[in-house]
């Protein structure tokens, strides 16, 4: 499903560019910075959530909280058929330690990020929850040494 596109005008760019530059911005502070006052900044915000443009989201920094390892674990499916695929999708996006999960073309059918205690943790995972999916044809992981940039969008 293709995501309808949505026109920002000047001002709306910039809203959101602040906010992705720091997101803890409280609202007279974000209205200052675009040149606003408080009530058609509200509307403006109320619209930019309401279209889906902006998710409201915590990033939580995953070592601090004890959550040591992160990888990147590629997943080839036997069959490639909506059903198998959604029912992949419904098993490990119940899974807290998948914090991502992208459908992708190409070598493999899905990328997802996890984030876990150690490696007897990540074992577990694998072992015990994704070896559950009949499904599932091949497993790859690649883990994570450093993350030196992470951005979460921007605008072009």
């Amino acid at each position: 499903m293709e995501a309808e596109h949505v026109n920002l005008d000047r001002i709306d760019r910039r809203i959101i560019a602040c906010l992705l530059q720091d997101a803890s911005l409280n609202n007279a502070e974000l209205a200052e910075r675009v040149g606003l006052t408080a009530a058609p900044l509200s509307r403006r915000l109320a619209r930019i959530y309401s279209s889906g443009i902006i998710r409201q989201a915590v990033i939580v920094d995953a070592p601090r909280v004890g959550l040591g390892l992160q990888a990147f674990v590629e997943i080839t499916l036997d069959r490639t058929t909506p059903q198998v695929g959604e029912r992949f999708i419904d098993h490990v996006g119940k899974l807290a330690e998948v914090t991502e999960i992208h459908a992708v073309a190409g070598d493999f059918d899905f990328l997802l990020k996890v984030s876990v205690k150690d490696m007897a943790d990540f074992k577990r995972l694998i072992w015990q929850e994704f070896d559950r999916l009949a499904e599932i044809k091949t497993i790859r992981s690649t883990m994570v040494f450093d993350s030196p940039k992470i951005s979460y969008g921007y605008l072009p």
